[in-house]
This record gives C-alpha cells, sequence and structure tokens, in this order.
C-alpha cells in the first residue's frame, strides 16, 4: 500500500487577507455612525458635540484620500473627499475657538498677579465671544441641511460600493504600494522642515508634516485587519508624532489670536505687557516641540517601516496558484 504525502502548501490553503475594500467599507460605517451621533447631540446645543464628528469626518476623508488611484478614476469619490472636508471645516470652527480660549485664559491663571496688566481676561472673553457664537450657529445650520444630509447620504453609498468591491483602484494596488506612498510624502515634507529658513515658513511646513502623519496614521488605521499587532504599533508611533505637531500647532494658532488680542488693547490705549509674556510662551513652546520632534519622528517612521518591509516579505514568500 502506498502512502501519499502532501506538502503544507498542498493540504493547507494560503490564508487570505480580508479585501481592502470591505474592511475600507466598515471603517466608513463606522465614521458615519460618528457623525450621526454628532449631529444628535449638537442638538442640545453643545458645541463639545461635534468634536467626534470633526475627528470621524477626518478620518473617513484621510482614509479615502489615501488611495490616489480611486481619487483619480471616481469623481464620486473626489466629491465626496471635498463634501467631508467641507464638513470638517465648518464644525470645527468651534472647539478650535473654544479650545483656544481656554488655552489662553489658562495661560493667564498661571500667571502672577503683578503680570497681568489691564483687563486681559475681559478682554479675551469678549475677543472670543463675537468668534464662538456665530462659529456655532453656522455648524448648527450645517447640520440641519439638505447639504449635510447628501453627505451621510453619500457616505452610505460609499459603503455599499466598497462592499460589492466595485470601486476602481481600491483593491488593485499592494497595500505595501500604498503605504509606501504615504510615507515617502511624510519624508519629503519632514525635509521641507529641515529646509525652512524662517519661523513662519517651519511653521507651515510643520503643519503640512502633521496632515501627512494623519492621512498615514488613518490608512493604516481602516487596513489593520492586515496586521492588526504591526498597525497598532505604527498607529502608536504616528500618533505620538501627530499629538506633538498638534500641540505645536495649537501653539502657532495662540500665536496669531494673541496678536490680534494685543491690536485690540493697543487700540484702546490698554497695556499689552501681559499679551507680550503670553506670546513669549507660545514662540517657546513650538521652539519646544519642534526640538523633540526628531526622536519621536524617526520612532514612529521605523515601525511604519518595519511594518511595510513585513507586508512586502510576506507578499514575496506567499504561494501562488496556477489555474
Amino acid at each position: 500500500m502506498t502512502v501519499e504525502t502532501r506538502t503544507d502548501a498542498e493540504t493547507v490553503p494560503a490564508r487570505e487577507h480580508p479585501k481592502v475594500s470591505q474592511m475600507l467599507a466598515r471603517y466608513l460605517h463606522a465614521q458615519r455612525e460618528t457623525i450621526m451621533d454628532g449631529q444628535l447631540a449638537a442638538g442640545h446645543d453643545d458645541p463639545d458635540a461635534v468634536v467626534g464628528m470633526v475627528k470621524a469626518a477626518r478620518r473617513a476623508r484621510c482614509a479615502l484620500s489615501a488611495h490616489p488611484t480611486a481619487v483619480r478614476r471616481q469623481s464620486e469619490v473626489r466629491r465626496l473627499i471635498e463634501e467631508l472636508r467641507w464638513l470638517g471645516i465648518i464644525t470645527e470652527a468651534t472647539h478650535e475657538l473654544r479650545a483656544q480660549s481656554a488655552r489662553l485664559h489658562a495661560a493667564v491663571d498661571v500667571l502672577r498677579p503683578r503680570y497681568v496688566r489691564g483687563p486681559v481676561r475681559d478682554r479675551m472673553d469678549d475677543y472670543f465671544g463675537v468668534r464662538i457664537r456665530p462659529a456655532w450657529v453656522a455648524a448648527r445650520d450645517l447640520l440641519a441641511s439638505p447639504r449635510f444630509a447628501a453627505v451621510v447620504e453619500d457616505l452610505m453609498a460609499e459603503e455599499r460600493l466598497l462592499q460589492t468591491g466595485v470601486v476602481p483602484g481600491i483593491d488593485d494596488p499592494d497595500n505595501t504600494l500604498v503605504l509606501d506612498a504615504l510615507l515617502g510624502r511624510v519624508r519629503r515634507r519632514m525635509r521641507r522642515v529641515g529646509s525652512a529658513r524662517d519661523e513662519d515658513a517651519t511653521d507651515a511646513a510643520l503643519h503640512e508634516l502633521r496632515k501627512s502623519v494623519r492621512r498615514t496614521r488613518y490608512y493604516v488605521e481602516s487596513v489593520r485587519e492586515l496586521d492588526p499587532a504591526r498597525s497598532d504599533q505604527t498607529v502608536a508611533g504616528l500618533v505620538a508624532v501627530q499629538d506633538l505637531l498638534g500641540e505645536h500647532q495649537d501653539a502657532v494658532v495662540a500665536k496669531h489670536h494673541l496678536i490680534q488680542l494685543t491690536r485690540e488693547a493697543e487700540n484702546a490705549g490698554e497695556s499689552t505687557f501681559t499679551y507680550g509674556l503670553l506670546l513669549q510662551r507660545e514662540i517657546d513652546r513650538t521652539a519646544e516641540c519642534a526640538a523633540a520632534l526628531h526622536g519621536v519622528y524617526w520612532r514612529a517612521l521605523r515601525a511604519a517601516r518595519v511594518m511595510a518591509d513585513i507586508h512586502t516579505q510576506a507578499d514575496k514568500s506567499s504561494p501562488r496558484t496556477t489555474p
């Protein structure tokens, strides 16, 4: 009696990864649910209710934008990305102003009384008050508009298309190529940071770097099922960079508010001494963030590079079947 032996490759089918289109559909579904929850919460006149919505719109937009082939081929995808960008801009304004108001008030609170000269707190209250309320009214109007409803419907429609796998440019490119392209953009923008020659140019370059890091992070989140452990490690590193650059951007925005507050105080004949102290604090904070970036950045990029390399090796070693 002859015993037939088989290799593992013959007896055990190759493990198939879930399709990127299906993973992206589930990711967009989660973001759409968050957006709809935010709309309901905003009905109670709570500006903080939109924070999750802003992040969800950004996640959905970045995850879609990470697939340039689909964006190039599909006008519907391009339009959805722009509508998500619009949604984020309008709903984010209130949160940003409230966060800046809290930041600058907290900075005043830690100053010794002798360093607080003039009606600083009252001027800040007036300055942000006249900006926050109109921004919140605009956000609420948006959430009640047909255009918002259309964005939600378009997201739902895109989910359905992705589930069927009929969106060109999502499953065709290799995941490693997509990740390599995103990391390439991150590296190019990091080089621009190093070549920036003045404060404004450095601030702008760091903001652009932040956006490319964010897009890479959300892409990796959206395809987490491909390699959960490595994805989590990569996301953790990118979050560290994103948080550092987010703090830098908050300080940059605070500088602009303080310059405007200084002008208003000057026009009113008030002391600008305190605003100068606060401005220097924000300038110092941007310098601290920039100095800390190098180490955080390279640790994050190393983790992302390892993830891409492992995927490349897996693709090369996976058994290929012939018809």
